[in-house]
């Protein structure tokens, strides 16, 4: 899989996140992670949320695939509470 960013998003994450969006790398990666379509607003794009682990951290990491095996990150953040719940249940 390869994966791109815009890099003025990333400084935008870095700053709100204290996260790189070269952080969420690991929880795309993680085997045990959870995915699903992110259908809340209209967006113009398909974007799915994972909830996977980079490290011992939870993460929340949202992506779109504009093409067939390349993934963009969009964001990426600290799982919140009830989230990290969520992955260690095994199910959103």
């Amino acid at each position: 899989m390869e994966y791109e960013w815009n890099q003025e998003k990333d400084a935008e994450n870095r700053r709100k996140h204290r996260l790189a969006l070269a952080d969420g790398i690991p929880a795309l990666e993680d085997p045990n992670a959870e995915s699903w379509i992110d259908d809340r607003f209209a967006y113009g794009e398909e974007r799915i949320v994972t909830l996977g682990r980079n490290n011992a951290r939870t993460l929340l990491v949202v992506t779109t695939e504009p093409t067939e095996g390349l993934t963009r990150i969009i964001s990426v953040r600290r799982a919140e509470k009830h989230e990290e719940g969520w992955y260690d249940a095994g199910h959103p």
